[in-house]
């Protein structure tokens, strides 16, 4: 049945957290492990906004961002690492709670298990919805200046900050490719790890 009916299987299953994930309507009703690796995709597309400046026109990389590009440390660099850490915050939220199911998922009553889920909503909204509305305002600060020069000084004319302009934060370009980088190979192992261990869909870990 587990195979054919995933669904069915969670609601009569001994599991009380399946029962409760599939009985409740929701938003990030997904797998602990799907949800893992979406954040850690999050986490590879603000790594790669280093290539993406070194994509950008000559006369925005010289103006503002100076050679070598990856020992500059531009605002967009640090608004990247806190897009960073609001994600990876929520995936170790979830690994945490990957890990007490794992502890203790035999033994959960109903309302514990509601208890696990709403910790698990938290950090899901923290992760995918805050996190990915913090990646896209990181890459639309990070691609403007494939306008021009003249887009980004109407933009900083508007009132808006220099996304190019040095942070004040020693924070070098490489330096945060790597960091946010190695957060997202950490949250993919982390879901493998768990998907091994029998953590995702019923289908799957039957």
């Amino acid at each position: 049945m587990s195979r054919d009916d995933p669904i069915a299987a969670a609601i009569l299953s001994e599991s009380a957290y399946e029962r409760t994930r599939y009985r409740e309507f929701g938003w990030f009703n997904q797998s602990l492990t799907r949800k893992l690796t979406v954040q850690s995709y999050l986490l590879h597309l603000l790594a790669a906004v280093l290539p993406v400046l070194a994509m950008l026109p000559g006369e925005i990389r010289t103006a503002y961002l100076g050679e070598p590009l990856p020992d500059a440390a531009p605002a967009v660099g640090v608004a990247a690492l806190a897009a960073a850490v609001v994600v990876a915050v929520g995936g170790v939220g979830l690994i945490a709670v990957a890990l007490f199911l794992l502890a203790r998922g035999d033994s959960l009553d109903d309302e514990t298990a509601r208890a696990v889920r709403s910790v698990e909503r938290v950090c899901s909204m923290t992760g995918l919805v805050t996190g990915g509305v913090a990646t896209l305002a990181v890459y639309s600060l990070a691609l403007m200046g494939f306008g021009g020069i003249e887009a980004v000084r109407a933009w900083t004319a508007a009132g808006g900050g220099n996304p190019y302009a040095p942070s004040g934060v020693h924070l070098p370009l490489a330096t945060v490719a790597v960091a946010v980088l190695g957060l997202g190979v950490g949250l993919r192992v982390a879901a493998a790890y768990l998907r091994s261990r029998g953590v995702g869909d019923p289908a799957r870990a039957s």
